[in-house]
């Protein structure tokens, strides 16, 4: 009875040991499910993380390329808006070519200052008479001086004092102070002005007068020949003409224009100086006289009244914008 007792004990025992050790293997079992678990999800967890690093790296570079491009663009565009406004400017200038800031004005006897190009006459300028260069428009400077703003025509602007422009030709002064009331010059004047009284006086008087009277679009009574006055200059000068005594009759081309002066006894001359009066031919679409208009003086400057294709009406302009070909004068 005893030796079985001790039987039972001992298998109660090795029933102990073995259920010991297998919740010990089961239980080492799951703490490395567990942790293969972890290190699954660290895994996971990992690729995300270098998934998101990735893709913001690559938005990164992403957004750095497009704000370099858009930079460049920029720039590109920039420099190209540079080059067309410095191309429309060139083309646009004109005489006026200076650069903004202080200028002297250069003339014999003044020259006039305008509220616009060939604008209304606020002030006159002397010779040597100091302006600042502020804006260009084509032939004219936009100028700041002591007797106020406005607009000056290029040709007696200049960037140094003692200097005076005739025909196509800058002359400086002999005398070293310059001057409106001293100093030779080595040039013949500009435009030489005449008595109101004289033939050519009444000319200029004449195409003052058809000048104001016909402001507005086809004003003028154009002949139905000038196709509406687009081809009116030559009556619209002879008008002039007519009108202070020197011929009798109007005509509507240049080529009569020139007979009939011829036929009066006005001849061709050289020119510079222009003297106000004179009638100016110039050379446009075609070789030889093709438009006509009356010298007239502004200051110092020579301009012409003459017909505007254009405008459809009679207006001034600068003597030099077109090509002249022939100026005649009653000698």
């Amino acid at each position: 009875m005893k030796k079985y007792s001790l039987l039972f004990v001992f298998m109660l025992c090795i029933l102990s040991v073995s259920i010991v050790f297998g919740n010990d293997e089961a239980n080492t079992e799951s703490d490395i499910d567990d942790s293969l678990s972890a290190v699954e999800v660290v895994k996971d967890q990992k690729e995300d993380v270098t998934d998101a690093d990735g893709k913001t790296v690559e938005a990164d570079e992403k957004a750095a390329k497009d704000s370099k491009s858009k930079t460049e663009e920029a720039k590109e565009k920039e420099a190209e808006e540079k080059k067309a406004n410095e191309e429309k400017e060139e083309e646009n200038n004109g005489l006026a070519k200076l650069p903004n800031g202080k200028a002297y004005v250069g003339v014999y006897s003044y020259l006039n200052l305008r509220d616009g190009v060939w604008g209304n006459i606020t002030a006159s300028l002397y010779n040597n008479e100091e302006v600042t260069i502020t804006g260009r428009d084509g032939d004219w400077y936009k100028v700041s001086t002591s007797k106020g703003d406005g607009y000056a025509h290029a040709r007696y602007i200049f960037d140094s004092p003692d200097k005076r422009y005739s025909g196509n030709e800058v002359y400086e002064s002999d005398n070293p102070n310059g001057g409106s009331s001293g100093g030779t010059v080595n040039a013949p004047d500009v435009i030489i002005n005449v008595d109101g009284d004289s033939l050519q006086g009444k000319v200029v008087n004449a195409a003052k007068q058809i000048h104001d009277k016909y402001q507005g679009y086809q004003a003028f009574p154009y002949d139905p020949l000038t196709e509406g006055g687009n081809l009116g200059c030559a009556q619209v000068a002879t008008t002039v003409l007519k009108a202070a005594g020197v011929l009798d009759r109007t005509c509507l081309n240049c080529t009569g224009t020139i007979s009939m002066l011829e036929a009066v006894g006005w001849s061709s001359v050289s020119w510079p100086p222009y003297q106000a009066g004179d009638v100016v031919f110039w050379e446009t679409y075609q070789p030889g006289p093709s438009h006509v208009g009356i010298v007239m003086n502004s200051g110092n400057s020579a301009q012409a009244m003459n017909n505007s294709s254009s405008k459809r009406m009679p207006q001034y302009s600068d003597i030099t914008s077109m090509k002249i070909c022939k100026i005649m004068r009653k000698i």
